[in-house]
């Protein structure tokens, strides 16, 4: 028998819209949106599915689901489709509410050997990472995001397993990165960190470096839900966080 998702929709929908989100709300949303995602829809159900990814903020996909199913003689219908057009184009996908326990997996870090670093184009004394993903912050993180660089007269053949070490060190931070960022920067914000927000961080850049000292330090950029149209800059010394502010 099909299932009836209209009584779902609506009572998750108000529990969503009076909790002002909270996170039960938000969990029975993603329940329905994944039901959804994964059944031979009707057209209602489109509509449905539609409305789901806007309430969450996936307004380019609610906007391609409605479009699908719209009425386009209905007046009422071409003005909302104006408006979520206009909003897909906007805002696309990018500030969607995450399904936080997804992201609370715990992720194995790849083994790495020194065969695993290539000279880049960058230069001599500039590495990436072929084949493999790491994990860091939890996050796996894609070969191409990942740089290494020696400085000084250091060689990676001294430094591999170093490095590897490092990168291990780098795949959970969470104690580190939410202990600085309420002591720095929560009074400017005015948000408080906790795992909720380490555990939805984006990584979107990771240079890992050897200084002239023979120190290893990180500077990694991310994206945070506190300020979703910036880019929020790490700096780590060995294991210490050094530095985190907001560029952009």
């Amino acid at each position: 028998m099909e299932k009836n998702f209209t009584k779902d929709y609506i009572e998750f929908s108000n529990e969503f819209r009076k909790s002002n989100a909270s996170k039960e709300s938000i969990d029975k949303l993603y329940d329905l949106l994944y039901d959804l995602e994964n059944s031979k829809r009707t057209a209602n159900d489109n509509l449905i599915l539609s409305n789901v990814y806007s309430l969450l903020g996936f307004h380019l996909s609610a906007y391609e689901v409605f479009k699908s199913v719209a009425d386009l003689i209905d007046k009422k219908t071409t003005s909302k489709l104006y408006l979520m057009e206009e909003k897909a184009k906007s805002h696309k996908n990018n500030f969607a509410i995450k399904d936080i326990r997804k992201f609370r997996q715990k992720n194995e870090q790849t083994k790495l050997s020194i065969t695993d670093f290539v000279k880049s184009e960058r230069g001599d004394n500039t590495f990436t990472i072929i084949e493999k993903e790491v994990v860091v912050f939890n996050k796996i993180v894609e070969n191409k995001k990942i740089q290494i660089s020696i400085y000084g007269n250091h060689k990676i053949e001294d430094y591999a397993n170093k490095i590897i070490d490092y990168i291990f060190l780098l795949g959970d931070c969470k104690i580190e990165l939410i202990e600085f960022y309420n002591n720095e920067l929560s009074e400017v914000t005015e948000e408080t960190a906790n795992n909720n927000w380490y555990d939805t961080l984006e990584i979107l850049s990771v240079n890992i470096g050897v200084a002239v000292n023979g120190n290893l330090f990180a500077e990694i950029s991310a994206g945070d839900d506190f300020a979703p149209d910036h880019i929020l800059d790490i700096e780590m010394d060995e294991q210490k966080v050094t530095e985190m502010n907001y560029d952009g």
